[in-house]
């Protein structure tokens, strides 16, 4: 890290070393490109290190349905819920929330779930070719993936989404208790049915897996520079200056990637700010002494169990307030007794509790593409949910518009005005 004003000049900074800005940075490096990595955290600190690891292809949905908003009262009511709110933080959801329920109008409900499906059913290859360039093929597998039910009313009303799925071109199908049982033996025996994803995967250890590219990038002759950006301005036609706070550093084209963050690094683009944080807890429990064949979705309190490198990860729950309030661990802490009626095995003893914070954007979808205000500025932020699973297909997007190539789907959905630009006519 440098210590004096000193300016370096870099083809590309990327801002951000989640898994995101590392997909990015890798994908930028092998397209030949130099490359810089900038965050103020080390590598993979963020949100990005306790990703469930399920590769879901169920995700072609954005998370807020008209449904869950009919449950919104009960949800916000029930201290073991999948979500909370905290009050202190309902002034800055209020907004957000508008533009939420704005999305679930039919029309725009679509164009978002054909858009996210784009991401979504091109990321497992994706996310292949890049791991084998770093080494990292060993932290991937596809075994499929299963929503598992134990009341029969949950288990029609989430079947109905099937045809949906079918349409997109993703492999699913319904389950018998008998089956589902067969396929994941350490399950209650009051289970009533899964839905079972046959082509869903699984990331062993997701914060290795971002790990292993930062290795590859340092290999390759990339740097990572810790330090925290305080703001990024053009300064020629082709050059930017990065500020840091013990530096500067030049490039002719700069990545936003910096997840919640990144609201308050485009400030001054025009751009309306659109971000809240939605922080997500995870268990992990190293040494369950129940086996999991494949990730597995408890289908009613709704969060996932896979079995990674270091044990078996519950994830899944969703807090919305400010980024840095104190975590409530209670909230990792829950998810031990959930799991217990559908895993009546489980062994929880030493088990580690995590909180990260997402950067969570209304519709659900991630925004991905260029800065007008500025030529060569570009971003990809607000993965929610879907991060891991779709960084390799959103760092092919940022590469090909970089080299002012087609991506590899349509970035329109994606763009940041969608939520508003004062520069705009």
């Amino acid at each position: 890290m440098q210590t004096s004003a000193s300016a370096i000049s870099n083809d590309v900074i990327v801002i951000g070393a989640g898994i995101v800005g590392l997909s990015i940075a890798l994908q930028l490096k092998l397209d030949g490109y130099k490359v810089t990595v900038v965050d103020q955290s080390p590598a993979m600190q963020g949100c990005s290190a306790g990703n469930a690891g399920y590769l879901s292809q169920a995700n072609i949905f954005p998370p807020a349905t008209s449904d869950l908003l009919l449950k919104l009262p009960k949800l916000l009511l029930d201290k073991e819920g999948p979500l909370v709110i905290k009050p202190s933080y309902l002034g800055k959801m209020m907004p957000w929330s508008l533009r939420a329920v704005s999305a679930l109008r039919s029309a725009p409900y679509a164009v978002n779930v054909n858009a996210l499906s784009s991401l979504i059913t091109r990321s497992q290859e994706s996310l292949a070719l890049l791991a084998a360039q770093a080494n990292a093929s060993h932290l991937l597998s596809t075994e499929g993936g299963l929503i598992v039910y134990r009341t029969e009313e949950a288990f029609k009303a989430k079947q109905k989404s099937i045809p949906v799925w079918r349409d997109y071109g993703v492999e699913v199908e319904t389950l018998t208790r008998q089956k589902t049982l067969e396929m994941e033996p350490a399950l209650a025996r009051d289970i009533t049915g899964a839905i079972h994803f046959t082509h869903s995967g699984r990331c062993s250890n997701p914060q290795g897996l971002g790990l292993l590219y930062l290795e590859q990038l340092k290999r390759s002759g990339a740097r990572f520079v810790q330090d925290r950006v305080k703001n990024a301005r053009q300064i020629g036609i082709d050059q930017w200056e990065i500020t840091l706070s013990s530096s500067r550093l030049k490039s002719s084209k700069v990545v936003l990637c910096a997840g919640h963050a990144s609201d308050e690094l485009l400030n001054g683009y025009g751009y309306r700010k659109a971000l809240v944080s939605e922080r997500g807890y995870h268990l992990m429990i190293p040494a369950p002494r129940v086996q999991l064949n494949r990730p597995v979705v408890f289908g009613e309190p709704y969060f996932a169990a896979t079995p990674m490198v270091h044990g078996l990860r519950l994830a899944g729950t969703a807090e919305f307030c400010a980024a840095d309030s104190p975590p409530d661990m209670k909230r990792s802490l829950m998810l031990r007794g959930l799991a217990e009626k559908y895993l009546p095995g489980l062994n929880s003893d030493d088990a580690q509790p995590w909180m990260g914070v997402r950067p969570a954007l209304p519709d659900g979808l991630p925004a991905i593409g260029k800065v007008e205000q500025g030529i060569g500025f570009y971003y990809a932020f607000g993965h929610g949910h879907n991060g891991l699973m779709t960084s390799a297909i959103t760092a092919r997007c940022v590469s090909a518009l970089i080299a002012e190539r087609e991506p590899p789907v349509d970035l329109k959905p994606f763009d940041l005005k969608r939520f508003g630009h004062t520069f705009c006519d």
